[in-house]
C-alpha cells in the first residue's frame, strides 16, 4: 500500500499584478502536477492543502492550508508532500527546518516528492540539497522584492496611485472616486469636526453594510478600518509611500508617516480626485489626536464618561461645574428621567443643588434652537466671512505662541526660574494644542455667513448625537447656571430657575 501524502499548491501576491487575474489558472496547473506525480509514484493523496495569492517569502503571512499541512505531517495524518516544487511549499529556511524536525524524528517512512525530484529529509544529504534550494529561493525572492521596491517607490515618486486592490472612496484603478464612498467619508469628517465620535461613525457604517474592498467576506467593517479611511492623507492627494520591510515589522501602519516630499519640503501630489481639502484632512486627524485616551482611562468627548452639559452646567449656589449620576434602579425618578445633574462636594461644589437631565437638557436645546434662529434672521445676507468664534481662536492661539515665546526668552535671560518655566511652558502647551485642534476644526468650515452656521445647525440638529450637540453648546453657551428649587410646593421643572449666559 502507498504512503499517504497531502499535496501543496500555492501562488503568491496575485493581487498586485493588477491584471484581473486570480491565480486560479497556475494553481490548477499546479495541482494537476501533482496528480500527476502521486499517480505516478503510487502515492495516496489525502486531499490537496492550496494557499492561493499567499507569499511563501513574507514573514507576517499566515498560510492556513500550509499550517494544516504541517499539523496533518506532526499527527501522523499524511506521511509525506507531494509538490511542484520546493520553493511552492516554502522560501523561509525557518519554516524548512519546521518541517525537518518533523521528518528526522518521524517513527514511519516519509516522503517529500516534487516533480523536480525527491528530498530525502532524514539523512544529511537530503536536508543539504532542501536547505540549499530553500536558501536559494529565498536570496531570489529577496532580489525581487527589493526590485519591485524600488519600481513602487519610483511611481510613487511620480505620484501614481498604488497598485492593487482599489481604496476605499476610489473606483478601480484608484483615480476616479466612487460617488457614494467618497460622501460617507466626507460626511464622516464634517461629522467628526462637528463632535462626533468615530465609534459612532464606525457603528453608522456597520448598520448601513458598508464594507471596504479590504474587509473580509462575511465580516462588518472593523473600527480600526473606518479611522485608518477617514484619516489617510490620500483623501487630500497626498502621496505616500510605505516600504514593505515596514509593513511586515508593524503591520497596518499610519501612512502619513511616510509622506514623501520634493526637494523643496513640498509634498507630493497623487494623479487621483482628491475627497477633502488639505485643511480639512489636517483638522480631522487633530481632532481625532486631541480625543485620545489623556492618560487617566478617559477619553475627551466620550459620552462614557460625559453627558450633554457636564460642567458646563454651573451651580447656581457656588458656581461650580455640575456632573451627571443615575437615579437608583427601580425608583419612579429611574424610570421617569435616568439621570440627574447634582453639585459634588468631593469634586469642591457645595452640593446644594441637583435637577433631572432631560428636562435640563431639553429647555437649553430648545433656547439654543431659538437663538440660532434669531441670529439667521438677523445676520444680513452678503459675502462669507469667517466665523467670529474662528477669529477669537486665532487671536487667542497667536497670543499663547507669544507667551511661550516671551517666557523662553525670560527663562535664557536667566529671569524665569527652572520650576516655574517648566510649569508654565507645560500650560501654554497644553492651551496651544487644544486652540489648535479649534482652529482647524472651524478652519475647515470654510468662510460662511453667520446666518448660514445657524441655518446648518438648525437644519441638522436632529441628526446630530449628544457629542455633537455638546460641541454646538460649547461654541455658542458660556455657562447654564441652575438655581436651586425653593423647599415644599410642585417640583414641576421650572425654566426660570435655569439661566443661560451666552458667549460674546
Amino acid at each position: 500500500m502507498g504512503i499517504v501524502v497531502g499535496g501543496y499548491a500555492r501562488i503568491s501576491d496575485v493581487g498586485e499584478l493588477g491584471d484581473g487575474r486570480d491565480g486560479e489558472e497556475g494553481v490548477t496547473r499546479q495541482k494537476d502536477d501533482v496528480h500527476d506525480l502521486v499517480k505516478g509514484r503510487e502515492l495516496i493523496l489525502h486531499r490537496m492543502y492550496v494557499d492561493n495569492d499567499l507569499s511563501a517569502f513574507k514573514r507576517r503571512v499566515v498560510r492556513p492550508d500550509f499550517q494544516d499541512l504541517v499539523n496533518d505531517l506532526d499527527t501522523a495524518v499524511i506521511s509525506g508532500v507531494a509538490a511542484y516544487n520546493i520553493d511552492r511549499i516554502t522560501r523561509q529556511p525557518r519554516e524548512l527546518e519546521q518541517l525537518i524536525d518533523i521528518y528526522a524524528t518521524a517513527r514511519r517512512p516519509m516522503v517529500f516528492a516534487t516533480t523536480a525530484g525527491d528530498y530525502d529529509l532524514s539523512t544529511d544529504d537530503g536536508r543539504f540539497n532542501a536547505r540549499l534550494y530553500v536558501m536559494i529561493a529565498n536570496k531570489f525572492s529577496a532580489d525581487a522584492a527589493r526590485r519591485v521596491a524600488r519600481q513602487k517607490k519610483a511611481e510613487a515618486v511620480q505620484g501614481k496611485p498604488h497598485r492593487g486592490q482599489r481604496p476605499f472612496g476610489w473606483r478601480s484603478g484608484g483615480v476616479e472616486t466612487e460617488p457614494f464612498e467618497a460622501e460617507l467619508i466626507r460626511k464622516a469628517q464634517r461629522d467628526i469636526l462637528n463632535g462626533k465620535l468615530l465609534s459612532e461613525v464606525h457603528a453608522e457604517w456597520v448598520e448601513l453594510g458598508v464594507v471596504s474592498p479590504q474587509t473580509p467576506a462575511g465580516k462588518p467593517m472593523s473600527f480600526t478600518s473606518v479611522g485608518y479611511i477617514v484619516t489617510n492623507p490620500r483623501l487630500c492627494g497626498y502621496r505616500a509611500y510605505v516600504p514593505q520591510q515596514e509593513r511586515e515589522r508593524r503591520g497596518r501602519v499610519d501612512p502619513a508617516e511616510f509622506l514623501l516630499e520634493r526637494t523643496d519640503g513640498t509634498p507630493i501630489i497623487g494623479s487621483w480626485e482628491p475627497i477633502c481639502t488639505p485643511d480639512e484632512w489636517r483638522a480631522v486627524r487633530d481632532v481625532l489626536k486631541a480625543r485620545k485616551t489623556d492618560g487617566r482611562g478617559r477619553k475627551k468627548g466620550s459620552t462614557v464618561t460625559k453627558r450633554m452639559l457636564t460642567n458646563i452646567a454651573r451651580c447656581g449656589e457656588c458656581g461650580r461645574g455640575m456632573f451627571s449620576a443615575i437615579y437608583t434602579r427601580g425608583t419612579v425618578s429611574y424610570e421617569k428621567y435616568v439621570f440627574f445633574y447634582l453639585c459634588r462636594k468631593p469634586e469642591g461644589g457645595c452640593g446644594g443643588v441637583s435637577r433631572s437631565g432631560p428636562p435640563v437638557e431639553e429647555h437649553v436645546e430648545c433656547v439654543l434652537l431659538a437663538h440660532l434662529a434669531n441670529l439667521a434672521k438677523d445676520s444680513r445676507p452678503g459675502k462669507a466671512e469667517d466665523d467670529p468664534e474662528l477669529i477669537k481662536a486665532r487671536a487667542e492661539l497667536a497670543q499663547v505662541e507669544a507667551d511661550m515665546v516671551e517666557a523662553r526668552q525670560l527663562r535664557e535671560a536667566g529671569e524665569f526660574p527652572l520650576g516655574e518655566f517648566v510649569r508654565e511652558i507645560k500650560r501654554l502647551e497644553g492651551k496651544r494644542d487644544e486652540l489648535s485642534v479649534k482652529v482647524a476644526g472651524l478652519n475647515a468650515m470654510g468662510p460662511q455667513t453667520g446666518a448660514s452656521a445657524a441655518e446648518r445647525i438648525i437644519r441638522e440638529w436632529k441628526t446630530y448625537t449628544a457629542p455633537m450637540k455638546r460641541a454646538v453648546i460649547q461654541r455658542f453657551i458660556e455657562a447654564v447656571v441652575i438655581k436651586k428649587q425653593p423647599r415644599g410646593g410642585n417640583h414641576a421643572f421650572r425654566p426660570d430657575l435655569i439661566e443661560i449666559f451666552w458667549k460674546k
